[in-house]
């Protein structure tokens, strides 16, 4: 097999060209110089959704994400649309959640920034009357991060990087409906909803006029794109269960450099990828409660990771890109505890869970290069490879929290809600170093491990 440790995709120019002048002659060389630059530079991104690490809200990250069989507000339009019909009050609610990591490769920290940002949650039963009375309600919820709107980095696969846990600095948009199937079968709800983000597409135009003078033009666009999820729930007074499907949730990003009004043509270059990416996922969920003051919660959500073609498009017809990330589905069990207390006009809440967050991705290893196409790239009838360092691990997620509602007198609540999450990963040896691109099968010594701290609360008013 032949390998090589090549940074970034490949882009044949010319090797002769007929120059008229000198002031062309520079003029191309910095044109050809910037071209290869768009094809050998990474694309600076975003991966993914905070919610499908953390889980969306206040409440369900204290519960270890759960959430689906008994959600009745407006953490539902991430949670379960269906949740949302139970709802009978207007509220609104605001808050903030951080996120620390402290990762480690061969021992040293792996720099990852925090993650924090703010949370607005709204819901509102339409004041419809006859049939569609206390059916229809309305609810919103949207997470904007502190310092940028969509953070990351499509890095050189050669680069040790954390694909999945890397994803918490983006833009979260929910909107959701739920109906309530109250009189005609007690209990019974079903919503849909959707996740929106944007595709970024645009193009940059290069040419020399007539005094071989670069002029350049950019038009970007941004264009919405929508992910459906959808849920049913049926609750009792004793239990309740849940289902809710999620659809993919992905932002692609083209970028193309136009160069016009040369005397030698230069290939087409696109500066792309794809920039957010949540799997697709179904969660089922039940819970019950052998006494009213307690919850026990268990959940088993699945995500579709083996749709995930990774983050690499080819910039030109002729590049090569990296191995496929080879991703597999996984399957997430989790566990909630809820008590709560009532002492007259004031309800505690107590909350713990735990959460076990299987990897989707493989171990570091060496891996086949591809064509544009897909097509394993081969050079003398054999494959070429290269290093894929995406590193990830199982996570074992201990969760926390409470709350505290306070009823008025005119049937208005106060509730203040706080969580905690710590996320443990599990040590893990790859089959590449971490520095060189030679695989030692006697002493694979790459080895990663680490933590993460979570945390978030939220203040809320029902009217």
């Amino acid at each position: 097999m032949t390998h090589r440790n090549r940074r970034g995709s490949s882009c044949i120019l010319p090797a002769a060209m007929a120059i008229q002048s000198g002031a062309r002659r520079s003029a191309l060389v910095c044109l050809s110089t910037l071209s290869l630059c768009a094809v050998l530079c990474p694309t600076p991104a975003a991966h993914a959704t905070p919610q499908d690490l953390y889980g969306f809200g206040v409440r369900s990250p204290g519960l270890a994400m759960t959430g689906v069989s008994f959600t009745n507000n407006w953490e539902g339009v991430y949670l379960n649309p269906a949740g949302l019909g139970a709802a009978r009050r207007r509220a609104i609610s605001f808050g903030f959640q951080a996120a620390a990591y402290d990762l480690q490769l061969d021992g040293d920290r792996y720099p990852l920034e925090s993650a924090r940002g703010s949370t607005i949650g709204f819901h509102l039963p339409l004041p419809f009357g006859d049939f569609l009375e206390d059916r229809l309600v309305l609810g919103g919820g949207f997470y904007t991060p502190a310092n940028v709107l969509l953070r990351g980095e499509v890095a050189f696969p050669e680069i040790a990087q954390w694909p999945v846990l890397g994803r918490g600095q983006s833009i979260a948009l929910q909107v959701g409906l739920g109906f309530d199937f109250h009189g005609i079968l007690d209990g019974f709800r079903i919503g849909i909803g959707m996740s929106a983000l944007a595709n970024v597409v645009g193009a940059l135009s290069v040419r020399l006029d007539e005094s071989s003078t670069f002029v350049s033009n950019v038009e970007t666009q941004l264009l919405t794109v929508f992910a459906p999820i959808a849920g049913l729930q049926l609750t009792q007074p004793e239990w309740g269960i849940g289902a809710v499907y999620r659809h993919e949730v992905r932002s692609e990003m083209d970028l193309r450099i136009e160069i016009a009004d040369l005397p030698v043509s230069l290939p087409m270059v696109s500066v792309n990828g794809l920039i957010q990416y949540d799997p697709p996922q179904l969660a089922l969920e039940g819970y019950w409660q052998p006494i009213p003051q307690i919850r026990v919660v268990l959940n088993a959500t699945t995500r579709f990771w083996s749709a995930y073609s990774g983050p690499y498009r080819p910039t030109t017809v002729n590049s090569n890109i990296a191995p496929a990330p080879g991703f597999a589905d996984t399957f997430s069990p989790r566990l909630a505890l809820e008590a709560t207390l009532h002492d007259g006009r004031l309800t505690g809440s107590l909350r713990i869970g735990y959460a076990l967050e299987l990897t989707p991705a493989p171990a570091a290893r060496v891996a086949n290069e591809r064509n544009a196409d897909g097509s394993v790239h081969l050079e003398g009838g054999m494959p070429v490879t290269r290093p894929i360092r995406f590193i990830d691990n199982d996570r074992h997620v201990l969760t926390g929290g409470a709350g505290l509602d306070y009823e008025f007198s005119g049937g208005e609540h106060l509730v203040f809600d706080f969580y905690g999450q710590l996320h443990v990963l599990g040590d893990r040896t790859h089959a590449v170093p971490l520095a060189t691109d030679v695989v030692d099968a006697a002493n694979p010594a790459m080895r990663s491990s680490g933590v993460v701290i979570v945390g978030g609360w939220a203040m809320q008013v029902e009217f």
